[in-house]
């Protein structure tokens, strides 16, 4: 019993002591959030496409009439007029063919003469009943040949004079030369371009665009179009065409035209063509990573004195960098920017630093 009490009061002593060195209770650590005012700012979604540039027109100038070549006036990288002449084929043949047709033809009028002459003079002797019908329809055949023969010696002379016209080869528009494949006594022939001609005041840049953002694209619509090797700054060009029928990667051509006046593009320069899908000025806007979306539900976290509110929102325009918020929140409201993913409505934050409206990747996937 005696060795009982003296047990218990070791114990007791024990507890005394740790009684003793036991301090006050520790408080809880506030967490640490990133807060940032929301602000009015401008907002677009936008998508882009990779294409080369071309001109807008492009020529093969092939001769009509093959043969050597005489002359040529124009050099690659020579800037071209509508009807100029680009070279000229030896005529000489075709010439000595329209002197020839030109003799038979004088030869032949004086044959129709003679038959007209024949035919006038036997029509009053019929008439009279002097020769017969036999005789007259005989005459009148010779005339009506000298006549079909003079027709078609008239065709024949204007063949021979377009042949020789064609002889001289002009260019067909305005355009810039980009290859030249004759020279001086070559043969020129009808199974490879002479000339090679493109229209490069104007430049088209064709791009391939998704099923999902062509509907969102109109012939008419100004785009900015980046051409590195040109501009630090985008260009400014206009939707042309759009197709109405996929490709066979099923995407559908989207053409874009831009003025190149002043020469600086050349054809086969890439390009990005960006397209606004959607835009707003002067609205709420937020990093995408401040909206938290979570079993259906869209919201942010503010911060009143030191205290975080969950606050439902709605959103617009979502680049996924930025994103729009179309609640009614007052511009200058403090809204959690980072960490913002564990926190529960009413919890006590500490403001560790004034975050600007900024984006990291690890921020978007926490948010989302």
């Amino acid at each position: 019993m005696k060795q009982k009490l003296i047990l218990l009061a070791v114990c007791a002593a024990l507890l005394a002591g740790c009684a003793k060195d036991a301090g006050p209770e520790e408080e809880t650590a506030l967490r640490n959030v990133e807060v940032s005012a929301i602000e009015k700012d401008s907002i677009a979604n936008s998508f882009s496409y990779s294409g080369k540039a071309a001109a807008s027109k492009e020529i093969s100038v092939i001769p009509t009439i093959p043969g050597k070549v005489v002359n040529y006036s124009f050099e690659v990288g020579d800037t071209v007029r509508e009807n100029q002449v680009l070279f000229t084929v030896d005529s000489s043949s075709l010439n000595d063919q329209l002197r020839s047709a030109q003799a038979s033809y004088k030869a032949s009028k004086l044959s129709l003469d003679n038959a007209e002459k024949s035919y006038t003079n036997n029509k009053v002797l019929f008439d009279a009943g002097i020769i017969s019908q036999t005789e007259m329809d005989q005459i009148k055949l010779a005339y009506e040949s000298a006549q079909a023969n003079i027709e078609a010696l008239d065709v024949s002379l204007e063949i021979l004079k377009k042949n020789i016209s064609d002889c001289t080869v002009t260019s067909p528009m305005t355009g810039v030369v980009v290859t030249r494949g004759v020279e001086r006594g070559s043969f020129a022939s009808q199974s490879a371009p002479a000339y090679v001609l493109m229209d490069l005041s104007t430049i088209k840049v064709e791009v391939g665009v998704s099923e999902q953002t062509v509907n969102a694209i109109h012939v008419g619509d100004e785009v900015q179009v980046s051409m590195s090797a040109v501009s630090d700054t985008p260009l400014i060009g206009k939707v042309s065409t759009i197709s109405p029928a996929s490709s066979q990667t099923g995407t559908y051509s989207v053409k874009v035209e831009l003025s190149n006046k002043d020469g600086m593009i050349k054809s086969g320069m890439l390009a990005e063509v960006n397209f606004t899908k959607e835009q707003a000025v002067d609205v709420l806007v937020l990093p995408r990573s401040a909206v938290i979306t979570k079993d259906d539900e869209t919201y942010i976290y503010i911060v009143e004195g030191d205290t975080a509110k969950k606050t439902p929102v709605t959103i617009g325009i979502d680049t996924g960098e930025t994103v729009q918020i179309t609640s009614d929140l007052p511009e200058g409201t403090q809204v959690v920017t980072r960490g913002q993913t564990y926190l529960s409505d009413g919890e006590k934050v500490a403001i560790a630093t004034q975050a600007p409206v900024e984006n990291t990747s690890e921020d978007t996937a926490k948010g989302e």
